[in-house]
This record gives structure tokens, C-alpha cells and sequence, in this order.
């Protein structure tokens, strides 16, 4: 499938996440507990997800990612504990869809910086991913799809 790349205007989203620093190697096996321990907080509040899980990458180098897991909400909460309420910012966002296993993610991450390049694009703040399909319910990884957004001026 080919990639589609466009411009997307986006809202501020309220989320609650969790912030860590990991490697590349580990992401897979980190993301899921997290994404528990995200929800493990937000039920007692009652506070409704609005979107699937996202991860926002705040830095990245060499193998080390400093990276946020995140689940977008319909309304703001309190921060408790390790997970922290905050939003994903609004503005202008260069975007793509990514189909298939994430372990092929870095090649669409990749075609997205040089689409941004050529647009005459700079990146402005932490970029972001979401999950768009959920692996529990589609088991053929080739279908799976992430959405992919880097703010920009």
C-alpha cells in the first residue's frame, strides 16, 4: 500500500499518559502494561477514553527513546501517581498512515521526515503515533494500522 502523506489541523486532546525512558528494544514489551496501569487509574475516576492509545515521542537517540504512552480522553482528569494528566497540542500536523506490523513502523516514520523535507516543512514538537487498530481484536498484523502525526510549522 502505498504511503499518504497530507496536512491535518488538530485540536487539543485531553489525555492522561505515562512518561518514560526506555530503548527501542524494549518498547513492545513496555507499552502494553502501561497502557494497564494507564486504564487501571482512570476507571475508578470514570474517566472515558475517546480514542485508542497513542505514544508521543518526546527525544530520541541512538537506542534510547524518551517516549510517553498515552490514552486521549473525552474530558481533563487529575495527574495520580505515575500517570499524568496533560493534551495533545493542537496545531498543524504533517500526517500518514502506516499499515501493517510495527515492526516496519521506522521505515513510514522515515518517509514521513523526507515528505516533511521536501514540503519545505520543519518539525515543531513531539510527535506522536496511534494505534488505530487494536491487535487483541485483529490478530493478522498486516492489517494492523498506526497513524502517525508530526507537528510542524
Amino acid at each position: 500500500m502505498a504511503l499518504e502523506f497530507s496536512i491535518q489541523q488538530v485540536e487539543a486532546q485531553p489525555m492522561a499518559g505515562i512518561r518514560v525512558d526506555t530503548t527501542m528494544d524494549k518498547l513492545s514489551e513496555i507499552m502494553g502494561p502501561l497502557y494497564g496501569e494507564i486504564m487501571g487509574a482512570l476507571q475508578p475516576k470514570g474517566a472515558a477514553p475517546s480514542g485508542m492509545p497513542f505514544a508521543r515521542y518526546h527525544g530520541m537517540g541512538g537506542n534510547d527513546v524518551d517516549v510517553e504512552c498515552g490514552i486521549p480522553l473525552t474530558e481533563p482528569v487529575e495527574s495520580e501517581g505515575r500517570v499524568t494528566a496533560g493534551e495533545l497540542p493542537a496545531g498543524k500536523t504533517a500526517t500518514v498512515t502506516h499499515v501493517g506490523p510495527y515492526d516496519q513502523l521506522p521505515t513510514s516514520w522515515s518517509a514521513l521526515m523526507d515528505w516533511v523535507q521536501a514540503e519545505g516543512l520543519k518539525p515543531n514538537g513531539a510527535p506522536w503515533e496511534v494505534y488505530a487498530t487494536d491487535p487483541t481484536q485483529e490478530s493478522d498484523p498486516a492489517k494492523w494500522r498506526t497513524n502517525i502525526f508530526m507537528p510542524v510549522e
